[in-house]
């Protein structure tokens, strides 16, 4: 419904033309209806008016004023005025039609002649509405179908593309027919960098991005489509030489905490071609994974020399887990080097990954045979692994695999000392409680159910003794103990250790403390 406003300070007139006119018929609502043109200014600016129907014959604010100041206002839009003077005041009619009135009506008003008026009216507002929605709709989808424009010309090609101009420059994409190229700007890791942050915080940052590539193609007259929530796409001409778009890598992340990379494409000389160019510069882009990130990279950069002569797969992976298993770090470093020379000779993220799966599958298989298992001693869920497909450079693979690595040989070191350590505490309290029986080593490796020569490696590995010498140590110092009391005599003290021939433990005190039993006890 359009809203109106009637003016006349008549007030017969004022009510005859509100009561009297079917206005619900003609699709309109009067919303006030005044008696001075300071009344109507007063509606005019409390609330929303399509038309003014006002007498033109006021005192001391004309009709004509009333148009005046109500056509200065910032209305949004313009109301439309009809006027109603009567016969003796049509000279106002030549001011009306230069006050660009949409409708003169004369006095007695006719109704018949006001509904012919405000019929014409309605059908300009009626056209003015349906304009302003189309703009509206255009307006609104403008960015789609610039970018819809943007991904036919870059991803599918355009045949057409030079009889597309007309609609192509109707959306901000002009081209002077001079050599082009493209460029893909992408965030860098940005799963994890924005992890933790709340939505408002990713918002400003994803506007802050916005801002940025926007003023810096402004300056380098580039024209730009943003192709999802992060990522842009850059059409360039040749003029703008691809080493300025370091400016943009440096610009697009300040006050934030992305890095950007650039894949930039060949240049090429027509619109029908740059879906070619584009290709090449998401080649560039995913040159990434071997290149590094937060750089420049051109479609003529290369990932590296490869070495020729790398050792077998399966021989790098064996001497990996031996390392990993033995506790030697160094090795470890030097296997992770060797494995990523394999790595260097793949050209896509899926075959490295496959690459990846294998190792954990292979590394897994080897722990079982020692009864581990990689993801219990790692703590990790088999679908964490879906992580390695997150990384955007070999070099972060080379990082987790080498913290991983160094991780699970420690836990596996860690583990294996506390499975030692509780071992040889309990053969040293076993010795404690059969010390005076003449323990042997045979006698505690089939106590532990062990072999006594694995046994015995063992409690050399984790003590630095031999099992027979820590014995005759626990021999010495018990007697040593007992030889405090003076109610035993020497040889009895002797005895409740296990010895049974004294001069071989008078030999044996004698080496470790320096001086015969008997002299140790005269000195106490």
């Amino acid at each position: 419904m359009y809203k109106v406003l009637l003016v006349d300070d008549e007030l017969l007139d004022l009510e005859g033309l509100q009561r009297f006119m079917n206005w619900e018929s003609l699709g309109m609502d009067v919303c006030a209806a005044a008696s001075s043109g300071f009344e109507a200014l007063e509606v005019l600016r409390s609330q929303t008016v399509d038309i003014i129907v006002t007498d033109i014959r006021m005192p001391i604010m004309s009709g004509m004023e009333l148009a005046r100041r109500a056509l200065a206002l910032e209305l949004n839009p313009k109301p439309k005025i009809i006027f109603v003077s009567g016969h003796e005041d049509f000279q106002y009619a030549k001011q009306a039609i230069s006050m660009s009135a949409s409708g003169y009506v004369l006095k007695p008003v006719d109704d018949a002649d006001m509904r012919r008026t405000l019929e014409e009216v309605r059908g300009i507002l009626d056209r003015e509405q349906a304009q302003s929605h189309l703009q509206r709709c255009f307006s609104d989808s403008e960015p789609l179908l610039k970018r819809e424009l943007f991904m036919q010309l870059l991803d599918d090609g355009m045949p057409d593309a030079d009889k597309m101009l007309p609609l192509l420059q109707q959306v901000g994409i002009t081209w002077h027919r001079t050599v082009l190229y493209t460029a893909l700007l992408e965030p860098d890791d940005l799963s994890w960098k924005l992890n933790g942050f709340g939505e408002e915080a990713k918002a400003e940052m994803e506007k802050r991005l916005e801002t940025a590539v926007e003023q810096f193609c402004a300056q380098e007259r580039i024209q730009f489509c943003r192709l999802d929530r992060f990522r842009y796409a850059l059409i360039v001409e040749e003029r703008v030489d691809s080493s300025r778009l370091q400016g943009l890598i440096a610009m697009a992340v300040s006050g934030t905490p992305l890095t950007v990379t650039i894949g930039v494409g060949p240049p090429v000389t027509s619109l029908t071609e740059l879906h070619l160019s584009f290709r090449r510069a998401k080649e560039a882009l995913g040159l990434k994974l071997f290149l590094g990130k937060g750089k420049l990279i051109l479609h003529t950069d290369a990932k590296g020399p490869i070495s020729a002569t790398a050792k077998d797969l399966d021989d790098i992976l064996q001497s990996l887990f031996l390392a990993v298993s033995s506790y030697r770090l160094v090795a470890v470093d030097d296997c992770n080097e060797e494995l990523f020379v394999w790595v260097g000779k793949m050209e896509t993220k899926l075959e490295i990954y496959q690459l990846f799966l294998h190792i954990v599958s292979k590394l897994d298989a080897f722990l079982h045979t020692i009864n581990e298992d990689f993801y219990i001693l790692l703590g990790l869920d088999r679908k964490h692994l879906s992580i390695l497909y997150q990384f955007e450079t070999t070099q972060d693979m080379k990082s987790w695999l080498r913290r991983r690595m160094f991780e699970l040989s420690e836990r596996l070191q860690r583990k294996r000392q506390g499975k030692k350590y509780k071992l040889i505490e309990e053969i040293k309290a076993y010795i404690e409680v059969e010390l005076e029986n003449n323990v042997m080593l045979r006698d505690a490796a089939i106590h532990f159910s062990f072999s006594p020569n694995h046994l015995g490696q063992i409690f050399y590995d984790e003590t630095g003794m031999y099992f027979s010498d820590y014995v005759s140590i626990r021999r010495v110092e018990r007697v040593k103990l007992l030889l405090g009391d003076p109610k035993l005599k020497v040889y009895e003290a002797a005895h409740q250790v296990g010895y049974k021939n004294l001069s071989h433990f008078s030999k044996q005190f004698k080496d470790y403390y320096g001086v015969s039993p008997g002299d140790y006890r005269r000195h106490l």
